[in-house]
């Protein structure tokens, strides 16, 4: 493994560049939808050791492939009859297409991307479906090289079969016409095997391309327990994975480290002083980083990949059975004919009991995983009902070329998602004024680095949470040095506010954009300065009564009760005085996202804070980047607008700015509350029309100060509730749209209906 710092000199890029010395290694399989076959997956992988595996028809439960580790990356086919899982850490797969019958995946290898495609077509569904799908893919791919591993169920006699069926000819020609190679050998063993019907439709092709690689194919004589044999292709082309360094810093050797930081901290220190500039301090910053990350090279292991491992049910009786079960199948391969069948009735009959032992260690397994539970909401729990949320994968959006690197993707999803303002941001202007704030104390200073929570990832430069409370705890001048002259000067570094993004897949298209949710590591140092930033600015504003008390989100004293408590208030007190109410809940799209950085510095202005925190919240601002790894290396972005979700300022400023339209003056019989981006407005009426009327001219003003910030509303998840005893329903519009009517409404979690229960 490469530990070294990645090439770029200004930021302290820590990437290791992790190689494989094995090759591709496919393994492709249909499970025949049974269970028994699907349990056993997890250890057969971890004995054959495949970057990827090739599935059809596997057993599904709740949409979900039981008994396949929650690491495992999965992609499935919109029908759920082929699917493609990644059970390999090294690779790091783009989702390409999803369609009916099929799946495609793009994967980096050292040499060249490959894209990988399962596809199944049952017997009785017409072929031409699943090869115009396949078809789709190839045509936009053109001269990259592909991989499909497909049951298309078509007999022909250059797979094996002994003679030619319509359904072969129709698939002969698919090949032919896309200028695919086999790799099935006809002389191997056969692929299905039923009672005494034998049958050769699981199917491997490659490009052309690929045919230069050395590619090996074998059918494997491992037990499957489903009618099909498990294969395994090879492909001349080791993984090559780029990530950034976790290091293990919770077992030990912390004083080693320290006596190897020991050595240039006072020196930093000094120069850190004496810096006069922001040049100056930006060098001195990483300077700091680079030595904390040399000292973590020579001091702790690098957190390793996951390997593949058997499931913790397997026993080594199991283990034995299986070898038996294997032995007696081949045994009755080789048997003279006469015998042939009766060998046959022992090896079903000892798969039988095989699969029974299975069912009975897996229920087991389970159980004493179960009762081994020491806390209701613990990893029992988010196994059995999947509450784990794990990273996505890096997509091909719709609107993205599918050809290229993974790389590419990267940068595409990056310039989709963080998009740049209509109207630049002026950074460098400010009108503040007023006093400067006295610099962090060392208490001040103390208290943040001690409440940093444990095992949180840390971000671009590996320096995680720990490392910053042990370096504070021997060296206790380092750090205040460095935040109160980040302070003096009103800079806040750029190689500490630099995002590496983790997305977040939500239940919708996986092609889209809009479908994924950014989240931002930050460096652990930067994090500091932030929340020491916030900390005052959050003092600064409660002090002059500044917040609207109408916003119940991330303030002290606030919290979802109050917001609850104060709209059911307004609602019974209404209804108690004879009027209509009109309850319109408001969604903003990706408000964090899509905040205007000129929105939060003019709110800055406006609200009258300390000009060294005002000019810092300015320097936080500007020249942000987010970073996004692939194999082949890093995707960049510049964020010019939104606040990081993973930044501890975000909420304070969407606060202030979201202040601005709580503090407009609204008529009496309307109020608008928030907690956090959720609004909602609540307007009573004697009539139908005059609520109407009320309500459009709310939604007039909040509109137009939506459009000031360039902040979008989704009228999809905007809605209104109405307690009423009307019989016409009132027709509410937003920009020409209509806003629906729900007989119940979901806030902050809680789920109130036209009744009030």
């Amino acid at each position: 493994m490469d530990n070294s710092i990645f090439e770029n000199t200004q930021f302290p890029y820590n990437i290791a560049t992790e190689s494989s010395n094995e090759p591709l290694k496919i393994l492709q399989i249909n499970l025949a939808r049974a269970k028994a076959a699907t349990n056993q997956l997890q250890e057969t992988a971890s004995t054959i050791k495949p970057d990827v595996i090739l599935l059809k028809e596997q057993y599904i439960n709740n949409n979900v492939i039981p008994g396949i580790p929650q690491t495992w990356k999965t992609f499935s086919s919109s029908n759920q009859k082929a699917a493609i899982l990644i059970p390999s850490p090294k690779l790091k797969p783009a989702l390409l297409a999803k369609k009916m019958n099929m799946v495609a995946l793009k994967i980096q290898t050292s040499s060249f991307p490959i894209t990988i495609i399962s596809a199944y077509s049952s017997p009785a569904q017409n072929v031409h479906t699943t090869l115009q799908e396949i078809q789709e893919i190839i045509s936009s791919l053109p001269e990259e090289k592909i991989i499909i591993g497909a049951d298309l169920n078509g007999h022909n006699t250059l797979w094996g079969y002994s003679s030619n069926a319509n359904r072969g000819k129709d698939i002969l020609d698919f090949i032919l016409a896309n200028n695919l190679n086999i790799i099935n050998k006809p002389d191997a063993l056969p692929t299905f095997q039923r009672n005494n019907s034998v049958g050769w439709p699981d199917l491997t092709l490659c490009s052309q391309s690929l045919i230069d690689s050395s590619i090996n194919w074998e059918v494997l004589e491992e037990i499957s327990l489903s009618d099909h044999r498990y294969i395994e292709t090879t492909i001349a082309s080791t993984v090559a994975n780029q990530f950034y360094k976790r290091y293990q810093t919770r077992h030990g050797n912390h004083l080693r480290f320290l006596n190897i930081i020991g050595k240039e901290i006072y020196h930093l220190e000094r120069k850190i002083k004496a810096a006069r500039n922001s040049g100056e301090l930006n060098n001195a910053t990483i300077e700091l980083q680079t030595v904390i990350i040399n000292a973590c090279n020579k001091s702790f292991k690098i957190k390793k990949q996951l390997l593949i491992t058997k499931p913790n049910w397997w026993t080594e009786q199991l283990e034995i059975h299986k070898k038996k079960v294997r032995a007696l199948r081949r045994r009755a391969q080789r048997a003279p004919e006469i015998e042939r069948q009766a060998r046959y009735q022992v090896f079903k009959k000892e798969k039988a009991k095989y699969k029974r032992h299975i069912k009975q260690a897996r229920n087991m397994g389970w159980r004493k995983f179960c009762s081994a539970a020491s806390h209701p909401y613990g990893k029992q729990y988010k196994v059995a009902f999947r509450k784990s949320v794990f990273p996505s994968q890096i997509p091909y959006l719709i609107n993205g070329d599918p050809k290229g690197s993974l790389q590419e993707a990267a940068q595409n999803i990056l310039d989709q998602i963080f998009l740049s303002p209509a109207i630049p941001t002026n950074y460098n202007l400010t009108t503040s004024t007023q006093p400067p704030d006295p610099p962090f104390s060392p208490q001040e200073i103390s208290a943040v680095i001690e409440h940093l929570p444990s095992g949180k990832a840390p971000a671009i430069d590996g320096i995680d949470n720990l490392l910053i409370k042990i370096i504070h705890k021997r060296f206790n001048n380092i750090f205040p040095t460095l935040f109160n002259k980040c302070l003096h000067l009103s800079c806040f570094r750029d190689s500490l506010k630099i995002g590496n993004i983790i997305l977040f897949q939500e239940e919708k298209d996986q092609r889209l954009a809009s479908s994924y949710r950014p989240i931002s590591l930050l460096p652990t140092i930067g994090k500091v300065l932030e929340k020491l930033m916030t900390q005052r600015l959050t003092y600064h504003l409660e002090s002059t009564n500044s917040p609207n008390d109408r916003q119940h989100g991330f303030r002290e004293g606030k919290s979802v009760d109050t917001a609850i408590n104060e709209i059911l208030s307004k609602i019974k007190t209404a209804r108690r005085d004879g009027k209509h109410v009109l309850v319109l809940s408001i969604d903003i799209k990706g408000a964090f996202d899509n905040l205007q950085h000129r929105a939060i510095l003019k709110n800055l202005d406006a609200s009258a804070c300390p000009s060294n925190i005002n000019r810092l919240f300015h320097s936080l601002l500007q020249n942000r980047k987010v970073t996004l790894v692939t194999p082949q290396g890093r995707a960049t972005k510049d964020q010019k607008q939104g606040c990081s979700q993973g930044s501890c300022s975000g909420p304070a400023l969407w606060n202030l700015v979201a202040n601005e339209i709580l503090n407009q003056v609204w008529p009496d019989n309307v109020h608008i509350q928030a907690f956090a981006d959720d609004f909602v407005l609540v307007i009573k009426a004697d009539t139908n029309k005059s609520l109407v009327e009320d309500t459009q001219s709310a939604i007039t003003q909040f509109s137009s100060w939506c459009s000031e910030n360039e902040l979008a509303i989704s009228i999809e998840k905007t809605n209104y509730i109405l307690f009423s005893k009307m019989v016409r329903c009132p027709k509410i519009t937003w920009n020409g749209y209509k806003i629906n009517r729900v007989k119940f409404f979901k806030y902050l979690g809680i789920h109130v209906d036209d009744r009030l229960n």
